[in-house]
């Protein structure tokens, strides 16, 4: 028990931290405009998500996709059972809706971000158990 539940602490953090880092290689193709305060303006960034090209936004959805997937494959490879990794997806899920409810977002961006989410982690934990 004790187990999966580090598994599962280890697939959030390691699908935040890859989130993290190819969000900001996003910012790098697209860079945010100046003086940006996501979270002391949270107004200034409805604005600004208003207004990123949908290349941005694309970015956006891939490290969400891609961060669920590699977290929940971790999981599931930790315990051996493509559930743990579902659980990851789930939490993830809840993190990206959280965001799409505080900042308004245009509509494909909701359904597609609201959508990848599990779908991502059902693949990478069968990825990782391909017996179970």
């Amino acid at each position: 028990m004790v187990r999966a539940l580090l598994a599962v602490i280890a697939g959030i953090a390691v699908s935040a931290l890859t989130i993290g880092l190819l969000e900001s290689i996003g910012h790098s193709m697209y860079p945010p405009p100046e003086g940006l305060d996501p979270y002391g303006d949270p107004e200034g960034f409805a604005v600004a998500v208003k207004q990123m090209p949908t290349g941005a936004l694309a970015v956006v959805l891939l490290a969400w996709a891609m961060g669920t997937f590699i977290g929940a494959w971790l999981a599931a490879r930790i315990v051996g059972r493509p559930f743990y990794g579902l659980l990851v997806g789930g939490v993830m899920m809840l993190g990206g809706v959280s965001n799409i409810v505080t900042v308004p977002h245009p509509w494909w961006f909701t359904v597609i971000g609201i959508l990848l989410f599990l779908p991502s982690a059902y693949a990478g934990a069968r990825l990782a158990t391909p017996g179970s």
